[in-house]
């Protein structure tokens, strides 16, 4: 599932669950001004939690090492990434070792 699709479907859940709370709030109590508050905050609070965890998730996917127009002559290259992302070495001479570890 693409981020665009993830970040669509956590809006309309977020939006989902205010409603249901703003109803719930609204029939249970009858005091209508009370839950569009509680809709607003559980929007803003459950909603802005969702988008912070998508956003870190997408930035541990998006992990990305590039090591471009270099010359090592007196050694080797390594590249070290913990955890998972990509590693790219573009346009590189290295007269010694190029090593690539990846991993947590």
């Amino acid at each position: 599932m693409s981020t665009a699709a993830r970040r669509m479907l956590a809006a309309a859940g977020t939006v989902a669950v205010g409603a249901a709370v703003n109803v719930a709030t609204g029939v249970l109590t009858q005091k209508w001004s009370l839950a569009w508050w509680l809709c607003t905050a559980v929007v803003v609070v459950f909603g802005g939690a969702l988008q912070a965890w998508l956003t870190r998730a997408d930035r541990a996917a998006a992990r990305r090492q590039e090591v471009e127009d270099v010359d090592v002559l007196g050694g080797g290259l390594t590249q070290r990434l913990p955890g998972a992302g990509e590693q790219v070495v573009r346009r590189a001479r290295v007269q010694g070792d190029l090593t690539q570890e990846q991993g947590g």
